[in-house]
């Protein structure tokens, strides 16, 4: 092409729809509705074929289809009066039943017309599937909506408070607030602490060694992400007016660092200048916060490392919620800034702090995100190619194995919690994945490898405080998921009375009776030796979950007489719970468990032996109740779903008042 002549215009591509009227004046339609030249003349713009409206119109009608369909279904459950009904559709207890993707038979049919179907179409399409409940409230302190999922220690507790309104016999749901808002701790709440434009720039010098010092001093040894010397040495800077303006992020690193040491500090005295322990970390805490807000979450290490902290902050505060949000912040930053990657970075001294940073908050979440039920934001782990720091003998091996163990804590979730199968499957999974957590156990660095308590040995007491404080630590995240892995199996016996109790079943309930009742002895031991252990208010959804455990097995498999070992278990779960009395969660906990364990004596003290006439009504009953249910399949598949909040429900049912069938 000669230089000199002018570049050619390129050809518009020919429309793949032009409306009536450009096809008749031969314009080139832009498709648009209405389109451009019929906008100009201001006249009516129509498409000779409508099918391009007709996913909109498929959509319209397929919504109005389901909306009738649950209607109909809840209707037809009230008829019959079952739990359901009662409990898991009312709005007041806050409980969802979601379940897997409509059958076939409800969407719409290939010409645009909807297919009527039958109860008993819906019944083989749903066949393979399971309900699972989980519990979404609006938390009254903050007017946050959070969600709690089958995993969940909140979701497997609900129903304990519930017994209260049984007792007194009238329904307290609509007067109460759920129990979202019941465990909240009303005296931690971030947006209190905002300064606005006149916030303070103290940064708290003369409290600031005691602070920095009890951090890393404590739960620095089991997320050994900061370097301290290179973090003191920034300090000094800051204290002393050498602080470089352009490195204004290490202040809000610097003041959640020492809002987490405050909280987790063991305090000889009440008050500290003025302020007590509660006050001090929420202070910092609220500072970090106004520093963040000015700067727009910058995007580099110290926020990631700061974002951390308040994370383990609101962990510690016993705010689940807020600790999953400020986590998720701290991924995303991550993320947005490569840190997950082997990419070129402007601070290339940084690397090996960025690869602890990265996958420390990465197993973190893991973690998290299973013991509130939510899904992690990873994402897919090719993403990830950051190296991982080595497995030496070092204080940071803990940080590869984590990543490990998080691992299988993906399989846990995936495998036991959301793939839907009989419970002889999972049986099998689930003993798969226990070896796969013993391999990994066994693969651990000798020096923080976890032994049974009656093991302990006099030399233990020479090594580093890291080694004590990581076994430690490792040793509960182990009998955590193993709890949680066989957790299942328990609930799908007390929910199916009837069932033959196979050998498979048994051992797999024992095993997470074991792991339960080893969680609470092994917090309780330390809690009488370690006074640092104390502080790790964490330790409260341990408890929890373990605790839970131990009153669903009385209630529903064994009475309290015949377990005389997991009765004294619990009791010893109160005595960790009444220890952590400043805190508000772990009162309101111990007042929940008391009760639930009281009941549980009194109805095992007193059995209630009904009449032949009272049994066969029962049981015609229930006959007719299972045939009704099974007719309608709301809840597809009777198999293997997740109980985890029916649990609770099932713990208390009066069943000379609603006949029990599984769900």
């Amino acid at each position: 092409m000669d230089e000199k002549s002018p570049p050619r215009k390129l050809k518009r591509p020919r429309a793949a729809q032009a409306c009536e009227r450009c096809r008749l004046k031969k314009y080139k339609c832009d498709e648009s509705i209405p389109c451009f030249h019929c906008k100009k003349s201001n006249l009516e713009c129509v498409y000779q074929n409508a099918n391009r409206y007709r996913d909109d119109a498929y959509a319209s009608h397929y919504i109005q289809t389901l909306e009738t369909k649950v209607r109909e279904l809840t209707a037809q459950l009230m008829a019959v009066g079952s739990p359901v009904s009662q409990h898991s559709l009312d709005p007041e207890n806050r409980v969802i039943l979601t379940s897997n993707p409509l059958p076939k038979s409800l969407m719409p049919a290939a010409d645009g017309q909807q297919t009527t179907s039958s109860r008993q179409s819906v019944s083989d399409e749903a066949g393979d599937t399971a309900a699972e409940v989980e519990i979404a409230d609006v938390n009254r302190h903050t007017n946050a909506v959070e969600f709690h999922g089958s995993t969940s220690s909140m979701a497997f507790l609900g129903y304990l408070k519930r017994r209260q309104s049984h007792q007194t016999g009238y329904s307290a749901a609509a007067e109460a607030p759920s129990l979202v808002s019941a465990l909240h701790n009303p005296a931690f709440s971030p947006q209190a602490h905002h300064h606005g434009p006149e916030k303070s720039r103290n940064i708290y010098s003369k409290q600031a060694h005691i602070f920095i010092e009890a951090y890393f001093e404590n739960l620095h040894f089991v997320h050994p992400l900061i370097d301290k010397e290179h973090f003191m040495a920034r300090a000094n800077n800051l204290w002393f007016g050498h602080h470089n303006p352009e490195d204004e992020s290490f202040v809000p690193l610097y003041l959640s660092l020492m809002s987490l040491g405050a909280l987790v500090r063991v305090w000889d005295e009440e008050r500290l200048d003025g302020l007590t322990r509660f006050e001090w970390s929420r202070k910092l805490f609220g500072d970090a916060q106004a520093y963040l807000n000015d700067l727009r979450f910058s995007n580099d290490l110290d926020t990631v490392q700061c974002l951390y902290f308040m994370a383990k902050v609101c962990q510690n505060e016993l705010n689940q919620h807020l600790a999953y949000m400020y986590l998720g912040l701290a991924i995303r930053t991550c993320l947005s800034a490569g840190f997950n990657r082997e990419s070129p970075n402007p601070k290339c001294h940084q690397s090996g702090t960025i690869a602890k940073t990265w996958w420390g908050i990465y197993s973190l979440e893991i973690e998290m995100s299973f013991s509130l039920g939510r899904p992690d934001t990873l994402g897919m782990d090719e993403y990830h190619n950051r190296r991982l720091p080595p497995i030496d003998d070092s204080e940071y091996a803990i940080i590869p194995l984590m990543v490990q163990f998080a691992h299988i804590i993906r399989k846990v979730t995936i495998l036991i919690y959301h793939k839907k199968s009989k419970w002889q499957e999972k049986v099998n999974i689930a003993c798969q994945i226990e070896q796969d957590m013993g391999q990994w156990v066994a693969t651990l660095p000798e020096k923080i490898r976890p032994f049974p308590l009656e093991k302990r040995f006099l030399g233990a007491l020479k090594e580093p405080k890291w080694c004590r404080r990581q076994r430690l630590v490792l040793n509960l995240r182990y009998h955590n998921v193993r709890m949680l892995l066989f957790r299942p199996f328990l609930s799908y016996v007390a929910q199916n009375h009837s069932i033959v109790m196979h050998e498979a079943l048994e051992q797999a309930i024992n095993k997470c009776l074991d792991s339960a009742k080893t969680t609470i002895e092994l917090i309780h031991e330390t809690y009488t030796i370690h006074s640092f252990f104390r502080t790790w208010w964490y330790n409260t959804t341990y408890v929890m979950f373990a605790v839970s455990v131990l009153l669903l097995y009385i209630s529903r498999v064994r009475t309290p007489l015949q377990s005389p070992s997991v009765v004294k278990t619990i009791e010893m779960a109160v005595e960790i719970l009444d220890a952590m009395d400043e805190s508000v969660v772990a009162r309101k906990t111990a007042v929940i468990i008391k009760d639930s364990l009281r009941e549980a004596m009194e109805a095992s003290a007193e059995p209630a032996a009904p009449t032949s006439t009272t049994t066969n009504t029962l049981a015609t009953n229930s006959q007719l109740y299972v045939d009704e249910y099974l007719d309608m399949n709301l809840f597809a598949s009777l198999d293997f779903p997740d109980y985890s909040l029916q649990d609770m429900a099932s713990l208390f049912d009066e069943f000379s008042r609603t006949p029990h069938t599984p769900i």
